[in-house]
């Protein structure tokens, strides 16, 4: 079974460009667009009517509600609190990468920082894929 990434992100250019690179890298990838429909999706998965991703990207700016919000609600119940999350974004405000530390996310990644093969790689490492 292909390892699931859950990116959460409200840019349509970005998503294109990541479902293809993570396609090509022989990853599953899921996304939603904004936090309330992020919010949903973690209710169903809670429920056991959703397979857990393996991996949930973040973006922290969506439309709706901010990504610390999600990473709240993900902390918050045992069936996701375990799930490894990687804050994805270009929003790199020191207190927000304090509440994502604190919200034990693993990684906090400046999308300006790394090329999508870069993240590919990062993520595959994490998931101890070739």
């Amino acid at each position: 079974m292909k390892k699931k990434i859950w990116l959460i992100e409200d840019e349509e250019m970005l998503i294109e460009m990541y479902t293809d690179v993570f396609k090509l890298a022989k990853l599953e990838i899921e996304t939603t667009r904004t936090g309330y429909e992020s919010l949903e999706k973690l209710k169903r998965i809670r429920e056991g009517k959703e397979r857990k991703p393996d991996l949930i990207l973040l973006d922290l700016l969506l439309p709706d509600i901010n990504g610390i919000q999600i990473l709240e609600e993900i902390r918050k119940y045992k069936e996701t609190r375990n799930l490894p999350v990687f804050i994805l974004s270009n929003y790199a405000a020191p207190e927000m990468k304090e509440m994502g530390i604190e919200l034990k996310a693993e990684k906090f990644l400046l999308r300006i920082d790394y090329t999508p093969s870069q993240l590919v790689k990062i993520i595959k490492e994490r998931l101890g894929m070739k």
